[in-house]
């Protein structure tokens, strides 16, 4: 998705569209992008139209003090939503420690861009879509909201003022304005969840799987995008994984797990999950990798299954014989561990502007010396002219960009993915 008035590409993660407040894991940032255009944005809320001027300093410097004790603030929110609403404890999984995290996680994101309604409106409306699939519906938000306001003033004590307060409540009726027009809108061309049946499975590695789904209903998406999803084994527990092919005519989706150490829903996708299992897919969200209207070349460094998504925008490109050039970085401890490298190979024989860089570091990209890429990938040349998509894990992430925007690549151009947790 490309935020308004950027060019091709949005600057910031995608990762992990999941809710602020709604039941499930989002990575680091929290963050998420969709389509819109000029039009549609228009007039949807004061945010929107820059008719209101919220007062950033005092919800920035509120939310500077509460993030200092995340643990906290997390498990007051909680307590005080679900004793106002027990209902909306069925909302969520058993396990609350991780969705405490990445609440604060997202809050501090929305803060963060109250004043770049370019980006904070796509995201907003990302969340109130995504939302649906969790029974969340208009009347919750107050309780939402109540509950975050009394969160805050409990753990910020003496330092909570009456400024921070009547900021805290113009700021969350605009964002909930924002999110709930997201899911009425939605409402009308989408149903909350797709249902999709396991048609393939197959272990690459001993900790990776290819999954091949088939959604009940068509589920539209482009090359590039990713979309949360849960199973019955494991149920409320969603997690986010992106599509590794392009749309296909028979409507199949493939989608690359890694187990993780300690992840419930990886784990059972990879060792426990076999054909004629239901997944449950949440709305697809994130960038058009193949954005047929962007002529930039593009550059793609992708370690572990953050490979998948580049796939994807690469069976597009082919497809329809894209006139870009494309670099691939692609990394791993050791040759074996580039599953993907077969695949890769076999596009570029077709798609002739496609440039592949195996890169093999003893440590892998997800434990030691993660900056092997990053270096690798700068001193191949001058990228200030391509935009820019990185996925994988944490470390190799961040090193990569480092590297990147030490370039002078502008922020416009950057896309990244971490694949830090799964």
């Amino acid at each position: 998705e490309v935020p308004r008035d950027a060019p091709e590409f949005g600057s910031g993660a995608t990762a992990t569209a999941g809710a602020a407040f709604g039941a499930t894991e989002l990575n680091d940032d929290g963050s998420a992008w969709a389509v819109h255009d000029t039009a549609e944005l228009a007039g949807t809320s004061a945010i929107e139209d820059g008719s209101m001027y919220l007062d950033l300093e005092a919800l920035r410097e509120s939310m500077a003090l509460a993030e200092k004790d995340r643990d906290h603030l997390g498990k007051e929110f909680y307590s005080l939503l679900f004793a106002s609403d027990p209902d909306l404890r069925e909302l969520f999984p058993a396990g609350m420690e991780a969705q405490r995290s990445r609440f604060v996680a997202a809050l501090v994101r929305i803060v963060g861009s109250l004043d770049d309604r370019g980006t904070l409106v796509p995201y907003l409306k990302a969340l109130g879509r995504d939302h649906r699939k969790f029974g969340v519906v208009s009347r919750h938000y107050g309780t939402l909201g109540n509950a975050l306001i009394l969160a805050l003033s409990r753990v910020l004590g003496e330092q909570w003022t009456p400024r921070y307060e009547a900021a805290w409540t113009e700021a969350y009726d605009t964002v909930a304005l924002i999110m709930v027009k997201g899911a009425d809108e939605d409402a009308v061309i989408a149903p909350p969840w797709w249902d999709a049946e396991v048609v393939f499975h197959r272990r690459v590695l001993d900790d990776v799987a290819v999954i091949q789904v088939r959604p009940h209903t068509l589920y539209p998406y482009r090359p590039g995008q990713y979309c949360s999803l849960t199973m019955p084994r494991r149920p409320k527990m969603w997690r986010s994984y992106s599509m590794a092919s392009a749309p296909r005519d028979d409507g199949l989706l493939e989608f690359h797990v890694r187990a993780v150490g300690g992840g419930w829903v990886s784990s059972a996708l990879v060792w426990k999950t076999e054909p004629g299992d239901i997944l449950r897919l949440g709305a697809p969200q994130g960038f058009d990798l193949a954005n047929p209207r962007s002529e930039r070349d593009l550059l793609c460094v992708a370690g572990g299954t953050g490979i998948a998504p580049v796939l994807a925008g690469l069976q597009e490109l082919e497809h329809r014989q894209d006139g870009r050039r494309v670099h691939v970085f692609y990394a791993g401890r050791d040759r074996d561990r580039l599953y993907a490298l077969p695949h890769l190979e076999s596009i570029g024989v077709r798609y002739r502007r496609l440039t592949v860089v195996p890169v093999v570091s003893p440590a892998g990209p997800e434990d030691g010396s993660p900056d092997v890429m990053g270096n690798v990938v700068s001193s191949y040349g001058d990228w200030r002219r391509h935009s820019v998509y990185v996925a994988g894990p944490t470390n190799m992430v961040q090193t990569t960009l480092d590297r990147l925007r030490e370039q002078g690549i502008p922020e416009s151009h950057i896309v990244y993915d971490d694949y830090g947790i799964s």
